[in-house]
């Protein structure tokens, strides 16, 4: 298995309505057929890459923060991804500052359910070669060790498997942006891991303040430095703020987003390290 094959795979899938807003779970008859995302990136890491240590210690995941070998056993190579969300979603949620709309609050819980079916159509490749592979945060393994903090974090893998570093709003910033969503499969196969192209957890992030500008709920303050800039108690008490009043679509659900930090800023859909 490669990146390249499993870039095939995914792009495959995303063509099919499972990447859509369908007539079924449209919160409005404008959004049937906007598609949640581009075609993922992937990165791998070597399952017994020290820097999964490292996620261990306090003020980063914490004691509690899974290993590949907690996942499977016999764990070689963890697989991630990173799903871009399209310019139509992207753009949507740049209409008004203050409140999202309705497809970056689609994009966001339809969307999830996106995310988990790329991660089963990699286990299942991985299957049909003879390997074992686990979905994490679609699986039981998954859970919350406090509030704003699992025993898995997708952005703390994606970072490890070189996919990107961190921002001041917390994101992970790709060479695709940090506007998307990010996901990870934990195998048995041997894979080539992924050249890390940065050495510092925040080397992508130009500290413009852009996000902090951004945000409704106040959470960021680049004076703190872009390791402590981030309010999650304040960005969670705004993000309650936007959860629908009324069940709607297929499953009757309650949606809600933000993502203002994700928007309208340099780290959008890029990388913006170059503009230092």
């Amino acid at each position: 298995m490669t990146i390249e094959k499993l870039q095939e795979i995914t792009a495959a899938m995303l063509k099919q309505d499972i990447n859509r807003v369908t007539m079924n779970n449209a919160v409005s008859q404008a959004l049937i057929g906007l598609r949640f995302y581009d075609d993922p990136i992937f990165g791998i890491a070597d399952a017994d890459d020290p820097l999964f240590q490292t996620l261990r210690k306090p003020g980063i995941v914490g004691p509690g923060a899974l290993l590949p070998e907690d996942i499977l056993p016999a764990a070689k190579s963890v697989i991630s991804w990173f799903l871009p969300f399209t310019a139509e979603v992207r753009r949507g949620n740049r209409e008004s500052m203050t409140q999202p709309n309705d497809a970056w609050r689609q994009a966001r819980i339809e969307g999830q359910d996106t995310n988990f079916a790329v991660g089963d159509a990699v286990c299942h490749a991985l299957e049909a070669e003879g390997f074992i592979a686990v979905q994490v945060s679609n699986s039981g393994k998954f859970k919350m060790l406090a509030p704003f903090c699992s025993n898995w974090s997708e952005r703390h893998v994606a970072y490890i498997a070189g996919l990107g570093t961190f921002g001041l709003s917390k994101g992970l910033i790709t060479e695709r942006g940090m506007a998307g969503r990010f996901g990870s499969v934990v195998t048995e196969a041997a894979l080539r891991p992924t050249r890390r192209a940065y050495k510092t957890p925040f080397e992508y992030c130009i500290m413009c303040g852009a996000c902090a500008k951004n945000c409704p709920g106040f959470a960021i303050d680049p004076l703190k430095g872009v390791s402590e800039g981030k309010d999650h108690i304040a960005c969670k008490s705004f993000l309650q703020t936007t959860e629908e009043t009324q069940r709607c679509g297929e499953g009757e659900r309650f949606r809600y987003g933000c993502g203002k930090c994700q928007v309208n800023v340099p780290c959008e859909s890029r990388n913006p390290s170059g503009l230092r």
